[in-house]
Formats: C-alpha cells, structure tokens, sequence
C-alpha cells in the first residue's frame, strides 16, 4: 500500500524505527485491532509485534482499549497529537545541542594558553603601550594616577588619534592629584574632546590599560630596582580573557563613581541627563486624551569634592 509505505517512510526519517514505523502507520490505518491484525497488515513479524507495541504503548504513541473477548485491541494516539510532541522533543534537542556546543566552543577558548609577559621598566612600559593602542579596534580605557604620566609614555597623540577614528570608545580615569599642577591641567586640555575624562576621589598609583576587552597591561611603580636603588615601573602584560575582563570590571565601576573634570565633559553629562529627562516626559495618550508625564528636573552637572 502506498499510502502505508509513504508514512512509514516519513516516520522512519523522524528517526523511528522500521518496525516502530510499521506498527503505528498501520494502526493508525485500522482504527483499533488486535496484535496478530497489527501484525498482519504491518508485514511486522508476529513474535516482535508484542514488544514494538509496548514500547510504543511506554511512549503515549499506542494504547489498549477494552478487550474483545481474550484478545486485547490496541488504538493508535492521534497522529497530530503525536506529531506536536515529535516536534516539541526535536526542538527541545536541538536547543540542548545549541547550548552544549556554545558551551564547548567557550571552554576551548578559554583553554588556550594565556599570553603573559613581564614589563620592567619605563622604557619597556612606553613600548608595550605604544605597541597595545596600535592594535585598538573599539575601546581603550586608561587609568593612570597622573596625567602627565599620558605625556611621559608617549601615548597623548596615539590616544587622540584613535579618538578621531569611528566606532572607538575611549575613557581615561585618574586622580584628583593627577590633575594639580599646569603640566596636568595642559594633558588634560590637549585630550580630544570625544574622550571622557574622570577624576577618582580614590587614590591610586598604577598605569592600567585594557584594550578591546581582550588585552590588558596593569603596572605600578614604587618598587625599588635592588641594583640601582632607584624607584621603578614592574607589571604584566596579558591576554587572559578572564583576567582582563576581571580588571576592566574593577575599572568600571571605579569610573562609573568617578566625575568628570572637564567643562565640555561636565555638559556633555549634562546635556545626556536632559535627554533622559525629556524621554520620561513624553506624553502618553489614553482615551483620546493627552496626559503628560512629569520626570524629574534635570539636575546640573557634577561638582569636584
């Protein structure tokens, strides 16, 4: 029968077994019937018929109805019905199998080793700074203690520079000594305009610097060379994902507390606070009548402590 053939057929692709196939299409074809009819018409062989019916009965695909006499009858689970559940469980799969090989393509990322090295040294620190921006794609943020310290590593020009180019976010963090004398107050002016300048009530005394989220060199200084005697730089220069993405938090949250020093910067967050203000504003229509929502007053920009 062609019809029988073609179900099964489809069934089997649906990743059911020959004689599961077989079982149901013809069942569902005869309405109710007993083992040795299913057998019949299924062309399943009689001594097999029993175990593929209680496995597809397991499955709510089959059921039993009231016996005739001895014999037991058996009624196929509506083929829709069936077919949703099909459909759910193959969903359900491939969102499984979705999510396990996300899961394993992370892991082997997170599995390559970390390129770490060394920095020692002013000279050292200024090349491996240079040479990091040189690679920025979409982000830089810099915390250094002071400005000046932007000037004396030689990455004042590189910084706007890139702060010219599209689509690059630049964010630089210091302290509020890092903006005291004339030579500070000059870097700080010399900035380009789209870089948002924040100043740190928190004091600190390192030179940080991640790039793209994916590269990060983290120095400080006070250590004293055990040869010379003199105060130098030490830090590390990494690739570790994990422990970039660790550090750029910390520095995130620092410069989230942090405030603008700038005029241009202080407007800048003002204008944006305004816009927020103006959003929630908004009127809002409810039978066909205009009701406006008050937001809060735009507040002035932040004030240095």
């Amino acid at each position: 029968m062609p019809e029988l053939d073609k179900a099964k057929n489809a069934l089997i692709d649906l990743g059911w077994s020959e004689y599961e196939s077989r079982t149901y299409s013809a069942l569902v074809q005869l309405g109710k019937a007993t083992a040795s009819k299913i057998a019949k018409n299924s062309n399943v062989p009689p001594n097999r018929v029993y175990q593929i019916l209680s496995k597809l009965s397991e499955r709510g695909v089959v059921h039993t109805t009231e016996a005739r006499g001895s014999a037991t009858e058996y009624q196929a689970t509506d083929p829709e019905k069936v077919l949703n559940a099909e459909q759910q469980s193959y969903i359900q799969k491939i969102e499984a199998a979705k999510e396990a090989l996300v899961e394993l393509a992370e892991r082997k990322q997170d599995t390559e080793v970390p390129i770490t090295y060394t920095i020692y040294g002013k000279r050292e620190l200024s090349t491996y700074l240079v040479n990091t921006l040189a690679k920025t794609k979409s982000s830089v943020f810099i915390a250094v203690d002071t400005l000046i310290e932007l000037r004396h590593r030689e990455i004042l020009k590189p910084l706007n520079k890139y702060a010219e180019a599209a689509g690059i976010e630049i964010k630089v963090l210091t302290t509020q000594r890092g903006v005291n004398d004339e030579y500070e107050k000059l870097v700080a002016k010399e900035l380009d305009n789209s870089i948002g300048l924040k100043i740190s009530e928190d004091e600190f005394a390192t030179i940080f610097m991640v790039i793209d989220h994916e590269i990060m060199i983290y120095t400080a200084y006070g250590f004293k060379d055990e040869d010379h005697g003199e105060i130098d730089y030490y830090g590390i220069y990494t690739k570790d994902k994990k422990t970039t993405r660790l550090l750029e938090k910390s520095f995130e949250v620092a410069y989230d507390n942090a405030k603008f020093f700038r005029p241009e910067d202080i407007q800048r967050e003002k204008e944006e606070k305004e816009a927020k203000v103006d959003k929630s504003d908004k009127s809002t229509t409810k039978g066909g009548e205009q009701k406006v929502v008050k937001g809060p007053t735009a507040s002035s920009g932040p004030k240095l402590g």
